[in-house]
């Protein structure tokens, strides 16, 4: 038998977070299909659920019918389980913090692309971020990090308290901001560590 979607989510417009009966997982942009494919692609989509699926608060309304495994919205099941399938990226962005001296203090796999910078990615002492920090020197809500930039994408680097150094550039005032190009991981100097993300 062929795998089945067991989990769905939307994680950015027209991106969906799935998770398959055989462990395969991902995110899914299902963007090309419904603005670039040629119909015939993708036999199931009519000409009418494209346009209403068009729509980022139509599409985010995502859900798995549990009789099929497949993704579907209200009765209308658009995808084939094995298109969705086909169309996963497991990308996954990996995070290290480092003492100055060299010494992994952890390590964090995040989800995917869209998953990870559909919103500012956190990073600090308090629990709330999502790149904890707990060490000393290191302000509970310290830095927060956006990706953008489209052909040339950058990090932007936006200060929220406390003390950051990007490359040669030092953040310290609040809202201060620095551009960097995401062609390289972000070294992000927080306290006595190091956040490596790439």
């Amino acid at each position: 038998m062929a795998a089945v979607i067991l989990d769905a989510r939307c994680v950015a417009p027209f991106v969906v977070r799935v998770r398959f009966s055989d462990g395969h997982e991902g995110e899914a942009s299902l963007k090309p299909c419904l603005f670039d494919w040629e119909p015939a692609r993708v036999p199931d989509l009519t000409e009418e659920t494209r346009d209403w699926l068009r729509s980022p608060e139509n599409f985010q309304t995502v859900r798995v019918d549990p009789e099929t495994g497949t993704l579907a919205w209200g009765d209308v099941k658009p995808f084939s389980t094995s298109l969705v399938y086909w169309r996963v990226e497991q990308y996954r962005m990996k995070v290290t913090v480092r003492s100055k001296q060299g010494e992994v203090l952890s390590k964090l796999l995040l989800g995917g692309r869209h998953e990870v910078w559909s919103s500012p990615l956190t990073v600090g002492r308090a629990a709330t971020n999502v790149i904890v920090v707990d060490q000393e020197g290191v302000a509970e809500h310290q830095v927060k990090v956006t990706v953008g930039g489209g052909h040339h994408p950058c990090f932007y680097v936006e200060a929220v308290e406390g003390v950051t150094t990007v490359g040669a550039k030092q953040l310290s005032m609040p809202g201060e901001r620095c551009r960097v190009s995401a062609r390289e991981p972000l070294l992000l100097e927080v306290g006595a560590c190091v956040v490596d993300i790439e």
